[in-house]
């Protein structure tokens, strides 16, 4: 990993996932070799919405400019392709215009912008009264409430769930719904995942939409739950949305906004 050692002045994140990421069997890493050495590197992530996700790109800095990037994402493209994927997603951050040319030439397109919030470092937050996990019974009305909701459109219909963005088909709310990962009060509705990757920990609400009072309250009740002790909190919220009033009057501050791109493959 040496190449990647300056990558962010020395703060990348790849080191301390590595064992993880070398673990996990629904996912494919993928290395560039020249002159007898590794000189690159990416992620293909395979997600329970069909779609693949690509991260972790890094090309060491001697050989950039020689098209090692984009030959990595092709060759991404080739393997999930062959496992019968058709969307392929990635993101970058929205400062990062370099990435961006080298993801436009791989025929990517923006898909939407996302600003990610988080409370003030050592906060406190409760559970709230009249919040509640959506059962199967209410499958019908979540189902509605996201998929007619502002939030819905102008995130290009997603959720982010560990870093990722996966669509909000009917079948991906219902597994969130059998995971008891949808919250919903009076006229709010989140849908909050927990996770963990190396050393780190984290709850992350992934699509929130509804009322700002209300959809505060989802938010305080889903960061202020007993059980694992979490690193990280943080909301995605797509830029446009109304909740980002809310969330920055209940003192939560944006700690990084992201582009999300993404490919078809062709029909035929």
């Amino acid at each position: 990993m040496d190449f990647i050692k300056d990558v962010w002045e020395g703060h990348d994140y790849i080191p301390r996932v590595w064992d993880d990421w070398l673990k996990d069997r629904k996912s494919k890493m993928l290395v560039v070799l020249a002159d007898g050495k590794q000189v690159g590197m990416n992620r293909v992530r395979f997600l329970a919405d069909g779609s693949a996700w690509f991260e972790g790109a890094r090309v060491h800095p001697d050989y950039r400019g020689k098209g090692l990037a984009t030959a990595l994402g092709e060759r991404s493209m080739e393997l999930a392709a062959d496992k019968g994927v058709r969307v392929f997603r990635l993101t970058s951050g929205t400062w990062n215009k370099q990435a961006h040319r080298q993801i436009a030439r791989m025929a990517f397109r923006e898909a939407s912008r996302v600003s990610v919030y988080a409370p003030p470092e050592g906060a406190k937050m409760f559970p709230q009264k009249g919040v509640r996990k959506a059962k199967y019974a209410d499958l019908p009305d979540v189902v509605r409430a996201i998929r007619t909701s502002r939030e819905f459109r102008i995130s290009s219909g997603v959720m982010w769930d560990t870093f990722a963005a996966m669509a909000l088909t009917r079948q991906m709310i219902a597994r969130a719904v059998g995971k008891g990962e949808v919250f919903l009060t009076d006229g709010a509705l989140a849908i909050v995942v927990e996770g963990a990757e190396g050393p780190g920990s984290w709850r992350q609400v992934g699509f929130l939409t509804g009322e700002g009072k209300a959809a505060v309250r989802l938010v305080r009740h889903f960061f202020g739950m007993k059980g694992r002790k979490a690193d990280r909190r943080f909301v995605y919220a797509p830029q446009g949305s109304t909740v980002i009033g809310a969330l920055r009057r209940a003192g939560l501050k944006r700690d990084f906004s992201l582009i999300l791109f993404e490919r078809r493959a062709a029909k035929g």
